[in-house]
């Protein structure tokens, strides 16, 4: 590769997928060479290209592809996988502050008389009155009155509070960790240790199909992860991984194709 396309691929101005499609071009490559050397499909590489990352199920296999890509046609994968977290992960708009002239208007609002609230006794006299007043237009004989203020009284009078209802307090419910009980009674659960010599990205699956760890490690670093087998496990840049389970060295190679391992532990 010249020096021109080397600087050119550096800063990856326009994105990494068209620093990937501008090299495979500038070799004679078609994208089912590339499709067979990294045990990808051509739409997946195509994607790529598009930096249309949003059929890949986490940023760390965008991260191993572009890196297994890059390897293929010896560009720098380090810029090309900023450029693709930067659309990964865009920076948030910033907020632009409100001008004085700008803020609402507040309208102001009208006032409104408040009538005084009529206490209760004054009501009820009030009703009772009235009461008598009809009874005497209505003829010699009036209606007898007792019933009338009786119940006049009795819808004065405030309503006692309902009992309250006895509180029982709830007993927790010891669930088991994992949310799988048969895991938990048992006491079936396995732990895998992972040391990276080189910068590799690993996501593992238990057995209900939740990812129980899925990012890139730095070389150097040392990772643990417990959780209820068999467990799905797929290692990018395999050969710089030592993976431990059980207590007994697991053998990559034997499961990787293109730096990448996918393999089940049981």
């Amino acid at each position: 590769m010249n020096e021109a396309a080397t600087n050119g691929q550096s800063s990856a101005p326009d994105g990494a997928g068209a620093a990937l499609l501008m090299e495979r071009r500038r070799q004679g490559l078609s994208l089912g060479d590339i499709s067979r050397q990294l045990k990808l499909s051509v739409r997946q590489v195509e994607a790529l290209e598009r930096d249309d990352y949003s059929g890949f199920t986490s940023p760390v296999f965008v991260h191993g592809f572009i890196r297994n890509y890059a390897k293929l046609i010896n560009l720098d994968p380090v810029p090309l996988i900023r450029a693709a977290d930067r659309i990964l992960n865009p920076p948030a708009p910033a907020i632009e502050p409100v001008a004085e002239d700008a803020r609402p208007l507040v309208v102001p609002r009208r006032r409104i008389a408040v009538v005084p609230a009529v206490s209760a006794g004054a009501a009820v006299a009030i009703v009772v009155a009235v009461a008598v007043l009809i009874a005497i237009r209505s003829g010699p004989e009036p209606a007898p009155e007792e019933p009338v203020i009786a119940a006049i009284e009795q819808a004065a009078r405030p309503k006692e509070p309902a009992p309250a209802a006895k509180s029982v307090s709830a007993q927790p419910v010891a669930r088991p960790a994992g949310g799988n009980p048969a895991a938990a009674e048992s006491g079936e659960r396995a732990t895998l240790r992972m040391v990276f010599d080189q910068e590799s990205w690993v996501e593992i699956k238990d057995r209900n199909g939740d990812t129980i760890f899925g990012q890139l490690s730095p070389a150097g670093s040392r990772r643990s992860v417990s959780g209820d087998p068999p467990f799905e496990v797929v290692v990018g840049n395999a050969a710089g991984v030592r993976l431990t389970y059980r207590d007994e060295t697991v053998d990559l190679s034997a499961h990787t194709q293109v730096d990448v391992a996918r393999l089940t532990l049981k």
